[in-house]
């Protein structure tokens, strides 16, 4: 009986009209709701496709006073390495952002360092056309080469460590054998500046960039001509970055105007091209090759990470200053940049190739 009758009061009120009051009420606050809903729907639609958070600084690295000219990652990822105009190489604990070495030559400038993949070598770039090969472990000096008088401005050690290739500011290539400190072969082409040179993990092929616009690859060891890639810049003679896939099948070459490209380094064929950057200055790929980061020293001077199969951009965040060299750790969880006053900075992109891209 109860029941019925508190059903029976309900219904009656279902069917009582609504007061005018009430009803100029809901009129008044309709638009609310409607908003509301359409914000909730976006949300939903957009979130998932939102372009990554611009990463974090992790650590500030702070003991070099000039320009950050090149920075090495040791092949386990616990260690960089960073050579500086200071005339100085310092190598630093990841974990703990804290200096555990200082190499210093008597060759001036360092303009380049490479470490071999066994983490035993350093070798240096300096001015004169000087190379110093250190061990690692010991701080101890190994050897000095001297060769073509011009200025080291790249260095790179083969996957196995036996030979070195350095490019100079004069448009020189020299390779060297590490256990003999003996020069192998020397090769002219025709740029000037070779800004990067680099061996792809198989050692048959030697990749360099100079300041014509113009990639080269080298057959190795014979050195013979194999291919010439042009970046489509938009102005001639311009200083060129470049950064190869840890799988040897992607190269990228980047401007001072903003021109980015990519390779097919088997076919010679052009992969991609990107824009968006007012300027590049360095390059560096993810270990797995899928993200690619540009830094600029134009007017926008970002850093910008770009999705290598689409060539979106996955994120852009401003510096605040000019960086120059730009690498990822092998874990592609930090990327380390430099900069024309010193400090370098290591940034938080863990997850980095897991966001989804959303333009």
């Amino acid at each position: 009986m109860l029941l019925n009758f508190a059903f029976g009061r309900l219904r009656a009120a279902s069917r009582s009209p609504v007061p005018q009051k009430v009803k100029d009420t809901m009129k008044q606050y309709a638009w609310l709701g409607s908003w509301l809903m359409m914000a909730l729907v976006g949300l939903c639609l957009v979130a998932p496709l939102s372009l990554a958070q611009a990463p974090k600084e992790r650590a500030v690295l702070t003991g070099h006073t000039k320009h950050i000219m090149k920075l090495a990652f040791s092949a386990d990822g616990k260690m960089l390495v960073s050579g500086s105009w200071d005339g100085t190489i310092k190598l630093w604990e990841v974990a703990t952002g804290k200096a555990l070495a200082t190499f210093q030559g008597d060759a001036g400038k360092v303009w380049s360092v490479a470490i071999t993949d066994d983490t035993k070598l350093l070798a240096s770039g300096h001015d004169r056309g000087i190379i110093n090969v250190w061990e690692l472990a010991t701080g101890k000096e190994q050897a000095t080469l001297k060769g073509h008088p011009q200025f080291v401005r790249s260095l790179a050690f083969s996957s196995d460590g036996k030979k070195l290739v350095s490019g100079h500011e004069d448009g020189m290539i020299q390779l060297w054998i590490v256990a003999t400190r003996q020069e192998r072969a020397t090769r002219k082409g025709p740029q000037e500046r070779v800004r990067a040179v680099k061996f792809t993990p198989d050692n048959k092929l030697l990749a360099s960039a100079g300041g014509a616009g113009t990639i080269k690859l080298w057959e190795m060891p014979s050195g013979k001509d194999r291919a010439t890639l042009t970046l489509k810049a938009k102005e001639a003679n311009l200083e060129v970055a470049m950064a190869m896939s840890a799988d040897g099948k992607i190269l990228a070459a980047g401007a001072d105007d903003g021109t980015i490209q990519m390779w097919d380094i088997g076919t010679g064929k052009e992969w991609s091209a990107i824009s968006g950057h007012e300027g590049c200055t360095a390059l560096s790929f993810t270990e797995g090759g899928k993200t690619l980061a540009s830094a600029s020293r134009g007017p926008d001077e970002a850093i910008k990470l770009w999705d290598v199969a689409t060539g979106k951009e996955r994120a852009s965040f401003k510096l605040g200053r000019v960086d120059y060299p730009l690498v990822f750790s092998p874990d592609n969880k930090i990327l380390a940049s430099g900069s024309v006053r010193g400090p370098i900075t290591l940034w938080d992109v863990a997850g980095i190739e897991t966001k989804r891209v959303g333009k």
